[in-house]
């Protein structure tokens, strides 16, 4: 049964994951390239080391070109592929951008030329998910880009075509190279002091890069080596100077925002009820430091007696539990197994038994998306979840209940304990003051307030703003994140502004069979619901398979046929041949 090596190597890099808290890839490279280099043909081989590196579509060109408007900018990444394979292949990105970004555009072309590229489509991220998965079924062009997490993003090109081979009249061949494909990403940032970020690269699929690639910024070569993907940043053409931006939505909605001074941070208040979640997978032993010192500053802040719900993985051979900050020895603390983020949060919920808090610390890293979609569905608590990732390890992103969680909330995802304190500050300050969802993000202070009027406007800025009036409506209808026209009116911001987000995905297509399908899944009850994808490329869903074959398996289908009928004719005029 087929099925069986599908779906075994699947279960088993899942069971790895859950036990050691690392991906089998990584954990065990040298025996897999081994495995896959074990083979009598020298072609075979070499294809499934390729394969192991990643290393099936040539990144052929790299521009990043950066428009400045004062202190934010539009960045474009341009990007051009080639198929070095002789099947079909698909490009996959796992990046991040700053928590305030915002990705406002994605186009396909079969050329350089602008005027002739495929044009993206802001969708419902389930009707766009499912769309994208029947085309590269079919084997058709669509791109997509979804938000994953606060800053994490995915990013899919398929199909690059393959090589093919073709053969003169004296039976000699030759590979012709497979066709470029073109693509276009931009995204509006704030700078970052004097530099503009770019895409940070977490995790890629089958995309490679060498000295023949060529690579530019704003025209220039860049500075990158073939272990990266882009620089960290372009520095600006002229110092930065932040300044306060106003944008007014035909709700009323204003959203105000202003740069950061020391001055303006807020500080905790005494008596702060705070509930610790400590992640205790295996990976997290890399981190025991950082908790340690983590815990020391939570104990200035809260006192000895907050409440720490240590986690347990299902491998561990005891269940979650809870004890007091002052009680727990942190040099006791043994790291085994691997758990989500799901179900660091059920596990929290299961133990909370009515206790109140003014917020939720998850102490953990980066790991935990690989291990796949959890059994389990984080609730959202009534206090803000903020999710710790010690170091600045954050993770490929989360899956949707529990990134809908930490937003619906008021929390957020944060690099450390500091910047979790001080935004939960400015947090509780503005409810304190009557004043919702007012953040502290990159820099500048964010506010979202009802106006009259009819003030200057700064549009340009709106991407921006529209981001953040999307999470204050989901931190306002907290208890109404299932209903779908709430949804509904989430999305149609992201339409409004042209941007992605948790809920709306940018998707690409290229003929109008695609355009129709859409348009039908987009009036589905389930338009919103997004299933978990094992990171790496797109797999076809066996259940979604028709009985009717595709145009092209037809001809494939009455070509063998044919063959087949001449064969046995063929045979049948042989004379017999006894031996």
């Amino acid at each position: 049964d087929n099925r069986v090596f599908q779906k075994e190597p699947v279960q088993a890099a899942k069971l790895y994951k859950e036990f050691f808290d690392q991906s089998i890839n990584v954990g065990e490279r040298d025996t897999i390239v081994r495995a896959v280099r074990s083979t009598w043909s020298f072609e075979q081989a070499e294809a499934a080391w390729q394969a192991v590196d990643d290393r099936e579509i040539l990144l052929m060109r790299q521009e990043i070109t950066v428009a400045e408007h004062g202190d934010w900018a539009s960045v474009e990444l341009y990007e051009v592929y080639q198929n070095r394979t002789a099947q079909r292949q698909e490009v996959v990105y796992y990046f991040s951008l700053p928590e305030s970004a915002v990705v406002t555009g994605l186009w396909l072309g079969n050329s350089p030329d602008r005027a002739e590229r495929f044009v993206y489509r802001v969708a419902p991220r389930g009707a766009a998910q499912a769309v994208y998965r029947n085309e590269v079924r079919y084997n058709r062009d669509p791109a997509l880009v979804e938000q994953i997490g606060p800053r994490q993003y995915r990013l899919r090109v398929f199909p690059v075509e393959p090589q093919s081979w073709r053969w003169d009249d004296t039976g000699r061949s030759t590979i012709e190279e497979g066709p470029p494909l073109y693509m276009w990403l931009t995204y509006h940032v704030l700078a970052a002091g004097d530099s503009w970020p770019l895409p940070h690269l977490a995790e890629k699929r089958n995309v490679y890069w060498d000295e023949t690639s060529l690579r530019l910024v704003n025209g220039a070569p860049m500075e990158a080596d073939e272990e990266t993907w882009l620089p960290e940043s372009v520095d600006a053409t002229s110092p930065v100077q932040p300044v306060g931006h106003r944008v007014q939505f035909p709700s009323g909605e204003v959203v105000v925002v202003h740069p950061a001074a020391g001055s303006d941070m807020s500080r905790l208040a005494a008596g702060l009820r705070l509930a610790v979640v400590l992640d205790r997978s295996r990976s997290m032993a890399a981190h025991e430091l950082e908790v340690q010192a983590a815990l020391a500053r939570l104990a200035e802040i809260a006192g000895p007696a907050t409440d720490v719900y240590l986690t347990a993985s299902e491998y561990r051979g005891e269940g979650p539990s809870l004890v007091s900050l002052g009680a727990l020895d942190p040099d006791a603390v043994m790291y085994y197994g691997g758990q989500n983020a799901a179900e660091l949060l059920a596990q929290f919920s299961a133990l909370q038994d009515g206790r109140d808090y003014d917020a939720i610390l998850v102490l953990t890293d980066g790991s935990g998306y690989e291990l796949g979609d959890a059994e389990v569905e984080a609730p959202i608590p009534d206090a803000p979840v903020w999710m710790v990732h010690l170091g600045g390890d954050f993770p490929l992103g989360y899956d949707d209940a529990t990134l809908e969680a930490v937003h619906a909330s008021g929390g957020g995802t944060v690099g450390g304990i500091e910047e979790a304190l001080t935004r939960l500050a400015v947090s509780i300050e503005g409810r304190n003051n009557g004043l919702p969802a007012h953040d502290v993000v990159d820099g500048y202070t964010w506010l979202t307030v009802l106006e009259d009027g009819n003030d200057a406007s700064d549009e340009g800025f709106a991407p921006f703003a529209a981001r953040r009036l999307i999470l204050t409506e989901m931190q306002r209808n907290r208890g109404q994140m299932g209903r779908l026209d709430t949804l509904d009116h989430l999305h149609e911001i992201a339409i409004a502004n042209s941007i992605v987000t948790p809920y709306s995905s940018m998707l690409v297509l290229v003929n109008q069979q695609q355009e129709d399908l859409l348009d039908e899944l987009e009036e589905g009850d389930d338009r919103f619901e997004r299933e978990y994808e094992q990171v790496g490329e797109t797999v076809e869903n066996a259940l979604t398979v028709t009985g009717v074959p595709e145009p092209e398996e037809w001809l494939l289908l009455a070509l063998a046929a044919a063959m087949l009928v001449w064969y046995v004719r063929a045979g049948r005029r042989q004379p017999l041949k006894i031996f």
